[in-house]
């Protein structure tokens, strides 16, 4: 899946869309023009830009370079990397970004068989706009091979197979999705989708592709908030034409789109919401049933048609998540906020497993633990799902078929905390970014601990990138990346 590159959040598929002719969906014709178009969007950033982002060895990088706050990690982190890290492995090469007003100026976006994807210029607030681009690093060179511009609203991107999926929302105009070519940052095509609309706060645009096929949604093409939909497309990735594009009605905003074989998981609502705009979602007088409005939605990838609704784990309203899809599982938290009294806020919240029908396989109560982070901590790789608890503090990994509990690990009071959005796997060995700093390894086997980069020494690790051949991580724009030898 591919995710948000938005500061702070998860890696999501920007997409930029030029579309034929499409029987009543308000599609322009003339896709030579169309693709030129996109083409302006997604300009080429000059080499004399680029020429800054390059990998140099570890030994060359000048710690002076960081902003004083930064030197200190900085330093830890190239002590460190003289020496092979298990089960990291053995520096081949540093990137160092420049920094302005104490703020690396690029971020991760991910690695492919060794060349590093950075994100520049694309922070600021969720839900506003900003400019940047993506960068691809080459791994043998160290020299910047290509560089895309992006601006807009909901900047995206992610590689799949030999291309890399770029979007953006541009300021009153239709989303868009562009194909790079990875291994000469030629775009392979472009596509506008829908309508030119005024463009909201946080606008929805969210996507996820697998094989020829990607699947995004976006806002309802009649720019009118009182629109009760979203239109959700699929697109051939070879091509960029659209296969389909439907409505679906009675779902205002998407959070997350996943992919679960024959179906296509839309998540209808934020994830990062308080209990009281929960709570008023929840309970408010609106035409809608109260059950559908956070129900998970499922629709065919075939063509687009409504497949089943998830409303929770028992009948009353809920408001549910999808936090990952394996083995024909999906992992969805179920969540509602309870009021006793006086008394704060709490929620509710259920973790479910459901097959590809929308049959409720299992569920675990996790009480009132969480309240609207859910980046803290659920993890679904291979046959397992891994979340942190609370009350008493520890790590559990659930059977991905069953929900039954394969082990579970007991941790300190007050850490580590873990961040599934800064987290990868190694062969055996989950690892993951801590609040407190540093990175943590786990042992899916066991759930067994160590700390390849301890906190309390190594610092903040903002990113980590995971491919057959390499491991990268982020240290407040330090770029570092391992070759694989463990």
């Amino acid at each position: 899946m591919i995710r948000r590159l938005l500061r702070g959040r998860r890696l999501v598929i920007a997409i930029v869309v030029a579309l034929g002719a499409v029987a009543g969906g308000g599609f322009l014709i003339g896709r030579p023009v169309w693709n030129a178009r996109c083409a302006a969007g997604f300009g080429e950033i000059p080499s004399k830009e680029l020429g800054q982002f390059r990998s140099v060895p570890v030994a060359q990088v000048n710690v002076d370079d960081f902003p004083e706050e930064y030197r200190k990690n900085a330093r830890t982190a190239l002590e460190v990397a003289k020496s092979p890290v298990a089960p990291l492995g053995a520096a081949r090469g540093a990137v160092v970004v420049p920094h302005s007003y104490g703020v690396a100026g690029a971020q991760l976006a991910g690695s492919e068989d060794g060349n590093v994807r950075l994100v520049i210029g694309a922070g600021g607030l969720k839900g506003t706009a900003t400019s940047g681009g993506v960068v691809q690093v080459d791994g043998e060179t160290g020299r910047p091979a290509w560089g895309r511009r992006q601006a807009g609203y909901a900047l995206g991107g992610g590689g799949l197979s030999d291309q890399f999926l770029l979007s953006q929302i541009p300021n009153d105009r239709a989303p868009r999705v562009a194909a790079v070519n990875t291994s000469n940052g030629d775009l392979a095509w472009c596509t506008k989708l829908g309508k030119d609309v005024e463009t909201g706060w946080r606008p929805t645009f969210v996507s996820v592709a697998k094989g020829d096929a990607l699947f995004t949604v976006r806002g309802s093409d009649s720019g009118d908030s009182a629109d009760q939909e979203v239109r959700l497309s699929r697109l051939d990735t070879a091509s960029g034409e659209v296969s389909w594009d439907v409505p679906v009605k009675g779902v205002t905003q998407a959070d997350s789109l996943h992919l679960l074989g024959d179906r296509v998981l839309l998540s209808p609502l934020r994830a990062d919401m308080d209990d009281q705009d929960r709570a008023a979602i929840l309970t408010q007088d609106r035409d809608q049933p109260v059950r559908d409005r956070g129900a998970l939605v499922a629709r065919s990838v075939a063509d687009g048609s409504a497949s089943w609704s998830y409303r929770g784990p028992d009948e009353r309203p809920w408001i549910s998540n999808v936090v990952g899809t394996g083995k024909d599982v999906a992992v969805v938290i179920s969540r509602r906020p309870v009021k006793d009294g006086d008394k704060a806020w709490s929620t509710e919240t259920w973790m479910v497993g459901l097959d590809r029908t929308g049959k409720q396989l299992w569920k675990a109560d996790f009480k009132d633990r969480y309240d609207y982070d859910l980046s803290r901590f659920f993890l679904v790789t291979g046959d397992l799902v891994v979340s942190q608890e609370q009350d008493p503090s520890q790590m559990v990994a659930r059977d991905l078929a069953t929900g039954e509990v394969r082990w579970r690990t007991p941790l300190r009071s007050g850490g580590p905390q873990l961040k599934s959005s800064t987290a990868g796997v190694l062969g055996h060995s989950l690892l993951a970014a801590s609040y407190a700093g540093g990175l943590v390894a786990v042992d899916l086997r066991t759930g067994a601990l160590s700390n390849p980069l301890p906190g309390e020494n190594f610092g903040p690790v903002d990113g980590l990138a995971v491919d057959g051949r390499t491991v990268t991580i982020d240290v407040n724009g330090l770029f570092l990346t391992f070759d694989r030898v463990f």
